[in-house]
């Protein structure tokens, strides 16, 4: 969802209904398999880049030493602040990611990104990843979440199939018009390519599934055990 710093301050108090946040959504709990995986010590830093209201720390940031959330918008970030209000070990930052990056430096062990580079400018794209590895250390771990390519295709053939006549748009590089505003959705191959680009190499990818409802759907008939997913993957930056 691109929106402005001021759009997304005025849904801050319906964050929950109007946002769809993977961690809160996540069928599977498949995000937890991947935390599981990332080596850490007892100086662990964790980095969650457009953390939200919280709900990634929430629910692993036992396992970090440090913590260091950013957003953009200040009203989210202070429902997150008052929910953490008595943690001493997160710092927060409301600044964009990009500002942010700079001001931290490559310290994370892991840094978090959910469901953020979705922007349809290939320019602020590249941004957005440089500053992933830009907050991540030589070595460290990088835990990004994208929206899928192949499930979108997946949900608009069963929604043809269903007899609803909604039309798939989306250019050649796979931004899809959802909600009507434009988003960008990855294929695999694609998401580990980007990630090659920007200083990482992939070590798991797979999808994290969520229910039918964020797709402002009901289950079709014919989808049988398929959900709609997005793209998770774990990496890890290349260096000494």
């Amino acid at each position: 969802m691109q929106m402005s710093r001021k759009k997304w301050d005025q849904i801050s108090s319906e964050f929950e209904d109007l946002v769809c946040d993977i961690t809160r959504t996540d069928l599977k709990d498949g995000l937890s398999r991947y935390v599981k995986s990332v080596p850490t010590s007892k100086h662990a830093v964790l980095v969650d880049l457009g953390c939200g209201i919280g709900s990634f720390i929430k629910k692993f940031g036992g396992h970090f030493h440090e913590i260091i959330g950013v957003e953009f918008a200040p009203g989210i970030i202070a429902r997150a602040k008052r929910s953490f209000k008595n943690a001493s070990n997160i710092t927060w930052f409301t600044m964009d990611i990009n500002r942010s990056a700079r001001k931290i430096g490559p310290r994370a062990d892991l840094t978090v990104c959910l469901n953020v580079v979705t922007s349809p400018s290939p320019a602020k794209r590249r941004s957005l990843w440089s500053s992933i590895a830009r907050t991540t250390k030589p070595r460290g771990y990088a835990l990004i979440v994208v929206p899928s390519l192949e499930s979108e295709r997946m949900v608009h053939e069963l929604s043809r199939k269903r007899g609803e006549d909604t039309p798939f748009k989306a250019t050649a590089d796979g931004v899809v018009l959802r909600d009507d505003a434009m988003q960008k959705h990855f294929r695999r191959d694609e998401l580990e390519a980007v990630l090659a680009r920007h200083g990482f190499k992939s070590r798991r990818i797979g999808p994290v599934f969520y229910p039918w409802s964020e797709e402002g759907l009901r289950k079709p008939r014919s989808a049988g055990n398929r959900r709609p997913w997005d793209w998770v993957c774990l990496a890890q930056r290349v260096g000494a």
